[in-house]
């Protein structure tokens, strides 16, 4: 043993001993003198002008200790406010007016880079023996934005302005492609298109009612974004009808302008560059969509333009844009795993990197430079966490939890042995006159009977005694990457500074500065103390959970294994990372729920020792590059034989078909190609997957037919999604507009059984009580029965 493993043991007994003493805030450090500034990350592209580049938190430059802390306020005193924000600024600075840090681009890989590069120089940490891991994976589709200009005139001279452009849909490529400068999916050649012409602008309904396409022919048109925010224009729908309306004008470019308001009810720009309803709304074909940019107001100053009235000394503008949609995108993870005194347990925390578009500083730069302060402080402190400690920065949360769903696929034997998990997720800055809470949000077993949280409830124990007010909340939804890691039975919790309940367009996003191109480290240093806050409480989770008793699982330790086959669906969401209710539900039934990840082929091992195996439908993402597919997915015959051996050899099976990638567990989003495929499986077993769609919502159970469906009547279905069984022998347990849609069928002389499933949506839910709960919890019993 080294001397400096010594001095960490010595200090993990040090925390121990202070761990229950209830010690008050302290007052944070200044950095100290020995810090250093590290390499300036990659340059921005070459189109845009020259800015500092990123240089994220000095590390300490020698490994020399300072004097060892004798207590947890010492350790505590070293959260530093201005590193947090020099942070949340080093992170706003990359890819500035260019996408930012948008999910799946550049910028966001430039980011996990910068983080990355502070890491290692965190000598202590590395000498303790701390790894870094890197993970890519797809996403269903990214907008690269290479050039996004804005030049006006005034008084016949030409300036330009700062200027974003539009992310592109998240799941519908035929959408996307309007974001897309060439139209051309996976085409990345830098190609700017290029318009110059007169101005025409358009500040209120009356105004866009007033315009003939005759008034807009030839125009770039200067929109008020009021008239297209949810919230000012009184709904989505009324939004997407004063789109519609402006859009069928057919101006040559559309420039979409936020200003900065702090008051509620009025807009801020909110969604203007990741979903505003000139990227969805249905139009009439053959209308062209106009290359659209946004802009600040603000950021009109250097032309004189302070006032939305002064854009009547706008004589012309130039807009350049220049973007590319990629199906599927590329996106990755950032992780550092940091020995604790003890392997047998570990805790992680976690923060997307990723932005919707816009500066990110809130949304989640504040999270990101939580953990990287959580490092900062180990290695300053020279202190090693109880438990084995990771940090991870996910990718692509805003597109759907992509990099927090790759983290938990991969990871299932470090899930396995996790105290808990929190994700911090994020800073908001609240409009005027609008509460907010520091809130531990989690997804409860309260729909199988168990609505405590106690981990949430721990959480905030540990935050009290640094001074820190936190409110534990029980929210059925994915709120952040914390909501992959419960289908699992993984204690989970989302800190976030919030003023409104989080829906997928919730108020918070109006009630606060996040999403809207005023999420900036200016107005996050306004809520200074609350980012501090957030950082005392992580780094109290980081030392505390494994000193302590932490609380344990909700669900009762397990006896039995169930485990889903995601071989070949590439969708997250139709395994237990979106399916939650019934992952929990197989963990209070006393199950490990366990997953084999898209990519990794299904072994006999795999298999062995599993009472349940699901194998959802063969699914993988909306893929061209001109007319070929880019990648296409099958069964092998060695995973097929492995599976019709599990199953003859006693194994309980449940195939899950879909007509539809789903979302979320039941949300339908594009066409399911490879529908098929699955019968490359299924027909070993008597078994086919027919051509057809069933639409009718509910469908009739022979009741007392089998255990299967013991008290259960009636079941829903996706309407659109079902794919229709076909049967050689076995038991018909549910009937559809005449077909059937579910099917058991015994295998083997051992007792195997195959349950076949017409709709993967009877295994998620649609936010309110799931519709087949009945359903799992029999599938539950019969296992441990047989």
């Amino acid at each position: 043993m080294n001397a400096f493993k010594a001095r960490l043991i010595l200090a993990v007994l040090v925390l121990a001993l202070v761990a229950g003493c209830g010690a008050t805030a302290s007052p944070t450090a200044t950095p100290p003198p020995s810090a250093t500034v590290l390499p300036s990350a990659t340059p921005l592209p070459a189109q845009r002008p020259a800015t500092a580049a990123p240089t994220l938190p000095p590390a300490t430059a020698t490994i020399e200790p300072t004097p060892q802390p004798a207590s947890l306020e010492e350790v505590f005193a070293l959260i530093s406010r201005e590193q947090l924000f020099g942070t949340l600024e080093d992170l706003e600075a990359i890819q500035p007016y260019s996408g930012w840090r948008s999910s799946a681009t550049e910028g966001e890989a430039e980011a996990l880079d910068a983080v990355a590069a502070a890491l290692e120089r965190f000598a202590a940490l590395g000498e303790a023996g701390m790894t870094l891991e890197r993970q890519q994976f797809h996403v269903p589709s990214a907008t690269e934005l290479w050039e996004t200009r804005l030049h006006l005139t005034l008084d016949g001279q030409e300036v330009e302005v700062p200027a974003d452009g539009i992310r592109g849909h998240q799941d519908n490529i035929a959408l996307a492609l309007r974001s897309d400068s060439d139209g051309r999916l996976n085409d990345t050649q830098r190609d700017p298109v290029v318009l110059q012409g007169p101005v025409v602008r358009i500040g209120s309904v009356a105004a866009l009612h007033s315009l003939s396409p005759d008034d807009a022919a030839g125009k770039i048109a200067f929109v008020d974004y009021v008239l297209l925010d949810r919230v000012a224009a009184g709904s989505r729908e009324q939004a997407g009808a004063h789109a519609a309306e402006l859009l069928a004008l057919r101006p040559a470019g559309l420039v979409l302008i936020t200003r900065f308001s702090n008051e509620p009810g009025e807009s801020h720009g909110s969604f203007v560059g990741d979903s505003s309803p000139t990227s969805w709304v249905e139009v009439e074909p053959g209308t062209p969509i106009p290359p659209t940019l946004y802009v600040r107001l603000e950021d009109l100053a250097p032309a004189g333009v302070e006032r939305w009235e002064d854009l009547d000394q706008v004589e012309a503008a130039r807009l350049t844009w220049d973007a590319d949609v990629l199906a599927p995108g590329s996106s990755g993870n950032l992780i550092a795993h940091i020995p604790g005194a003890s392997s047998a347990a570990a805790v992680i925390l976690g923060a997307h990197i990723d932005t919707p578009n816009s500066p990110g500083a809130m949304d989640d730069g504040s999270g990101s430079a939580v953990l990287l302060e959580v490092a900062r402080v180990l290695n300053e402190a020279r202190i090693q966490p109880p438990v084995d400690l990771t940090l991870a920065w996910f990718g692509s949360e805003e597109l759907g939890a992509y990099g927090s769903a790759h983290f938990v696929a991969t990871h299932q034997e470090l899930l396995d042995r996790t105290l808990g998990m929190l994700q911090i997720d994020c800073l908001t800055h609240p409009l005027e006159r609008i509460p907010a809470k520091l809130t531990l949000t989690t997804w409860s077993y309260g729909r199988q009977g168990d609505r405590s949280i106690p981990w949430p409830d721990y959480v905030s124990s540990l935050a009290g005694k640094w001074g820190v007010e936190t409110v534990p909340q029980n929210e059925y939804a994915v709120e952040s990457d914390n909501g992959t890691f419960a289908g699992f039975g993984v204690p989970n919790t989302n800190l976030i500074y919030k003023s409104g309940p989080m829906g997928r367009y919730g108020p918070i996003h109006y009630a606060a500065q996040i999403h809207d191109p005023y999420d900036t480290a200016e107005r996050a240093r306004e809520v200074g103390d609350v980012l501090e806050g957030m950082a005392q409480v992580a780094l109290a989770v980081v030392l505390e959970t494994g000193v302590e008793d932490a609380p344990p699982r909700v669900a009762p330790e397990p006896d039995l294994r169930a485990l889903f086959v995601a071989s070949h669906t590439e969708a997250p969401m139709m395994t237990p990372i979106g399916l939650t209710d019934l992952g929990q539900t197989l963990a209070l039934a006393g199950f490990d729920v366990d997953l084999v990840p898209y990519g990794q082929a299904v072994t006999a091992a795999d298999l062995e020792g599993a009472a349940l195996v699901f194998v959802p439908a063969v699914v993988d993402f909306p893929s061209q590059r001109g007319d070929l597919s880019v990648y296409d997915e099958a069964w092998s015959e060695g995973e097929i034989q492995a599976l019709e051996d599990y199953v003859a050899t006693g194994g309980l099976l449940v195939l899950a078909n879909s007509a539809h990638r789903l979302k979320f567990g039941s949300s339908m989003v594009d066409a399911n190609e490879d529908w098929r495929s699955l019968n490359a499986l299924s027909e070993r077993f008597g078994i086919s997957y027919r051509f057809g769609t069933v639409y009718e919502k509910v469908f009739w159970v022979e009741k007392g037919s089998h255990p299967l469906v013991d008290g259960v009547s009636l079941l829903e279905l996706l309407p659109g999604n079902s794919v229709p069984i076909r049967l050689e022998e076995g038991q018909v347990l549910g009937w559809a507009e005449g077909r059937i849609v579910i099917g058991l069928v015994d295998y083997g002389d051992a007792g195997g059984q195959v349950l076949a499933l017409a709709d993967a949506g009877l295994l998620g839910n649609d936010g309110g009580t799931p519709r087949s709960l009945k359903l799992w919890q029999n599938l539950a019993r019969y296992a441990r029965s047989r």
